[in-house]
């Protein structure tokens, strides 16, 4: 792959993510929400780092252009092109995080605290996630002491970003956490009464992971199967395509929206029938239950994003529910109001 193909192939993926994220944002729009939450946040951060990296990875390869890589060692002799990839370094193995920080954000407010097994493993990826990042930080920053041999010509084999064992730190951090967050919300399912074609296409965007993990898992083969000799034209490619992937797996699923709106107006006659799966008691803010006087209409909740409408969906916590309407006075108002907005319904 010559440094034009490198190039273009990189930009066009960043166009790509950048196009995913103007739409995401967009069906927020269409579903009166928050243009940006937090979880949108860290989506975006996680493409302005795809930009630096696309950046110093332009900068790098056009200083190849006149100081090519020589040896059997692959060393540069020019001090600009090791601190280029020095930065570089920095916001890949950051970058890569935080389309991660933005799921996981999107997971808290998905789960409801009567899911408190949930919650609690939920808690346990984010301390994970949030170790990981750090660990990324700081492996990058003493992996090569002085910090000065980083962009040192005679020491640039003991950089970051020639460091083997830095590599694969980094690759195991990164890949342990994608693999934590895939599996996760299959968990959920068994908690979700849906028709079976909703649940079909829940699996299919939980699904969705699996192309960021066989991205870094490429990645990884790639540069093993050189003796991590690979040329920075594939390497920086290769680099970009999974920070650029990651940003679009975590939007895809809000993008269901822009299908689902159509049938929208045929769902809503038959959105209050009950399902074959019983008579199950539903709660929603401006809703009382069964036994209750006033209705209202929901805000758009997080299970939207999914292209799933609040009411089509409920989890089953039969024993709370049965709880609450035994004992009504047992749960205050506040308390209901908070449980109907964790459920999304």
């Amino acid at each position: 792959m010559n440094i034009n193909t490198s190039i273009a192939i990189q930009a066009v993926l960043l166009v790509l993510a950048l196009a995913v994220l103007v739409l995401r944002t967009w069906a927020h729009y269409l579903l009166k929400q928050n243009l940006l939450n937090l979880s949108d946040i860290f989506a975006w951060l996680g493409w302005v780092f795809s930009l630096g990296w696309f950046i110093c990875s332009t900068l790098a390869l056009q200083i190849l252009i006149d100081n090519p890589a020589v040896g059997a060692e692959l060393v540069v002799n020019s001090v600009e092109y090791l601190k280029t990839v020095l930065v570089a370094e920095y916001f890949f193995d950051t970058g890569i995080y935080f389309p991660k920080i933005s799921i996981v954000l999107f997971y808290w407010t998905l789960i409801p605290r009567v899911l408190e097994t949930l919650r609690r493993a939920l808690l346990g990826i984010s301390i994970y996630l949030g170790c990981a990042l750090l660990a990324s930080v700081l492996t990058n920053t003493l992996i090569c002491l002085p910090f000065s041999d980083n962009w040192s010509i005679e020491n640039q084999l003991k950089s970051a970003w020639n460091s083997y064992p830095s590599f694969c730190i980094q690759w195991a951090l990164n890949f342990s956490t994608d693999l934590l967050i895939f599996i996760y919300p299959f968990f959920l399912l068994k908690h979700l009464k849906l028709r079976k074609e909703q649940k079909i296409g829940l699996i299919g965007i939980f699904s969705l992971g699996t192309i960021t993990l066989i991205v870094s898992l490429s990645r990884f083969i790639a540069y093993n199967v050189t003796d991590f000799e690979l040329e920075d034209e594939a390497g920086n490619t290769l680099s970009l395509a999974e920070m650029s992937t990651a940003v679009i797996v975590v939007c895809l699923p809000g993008l269901r929206t822009f299908i689902v709106r159509s049938k929208k107006s045929t769902n809503r006659s038959s959105s209050h029938q009950l399902s074959g799966y019983g008579n199950h008691t539903r709660i929603g803010v401006g809703q009382t239950s069964k036994t209750g006087t006033h209705k209202g209409q929901a805000p758009p909740s997080s299970y939207a994003k999914w292209g799933v409408r609040d009411d089509e969906i409920e989890l089953v916590t039969h024993i709370r529910v049965s709880h609450e309407l035994a004992n009504p006075d047992a749960c205050s108002a506040s308390e209901q109001s908070a449980t109907s907005r964790n459920l999304g319904l």
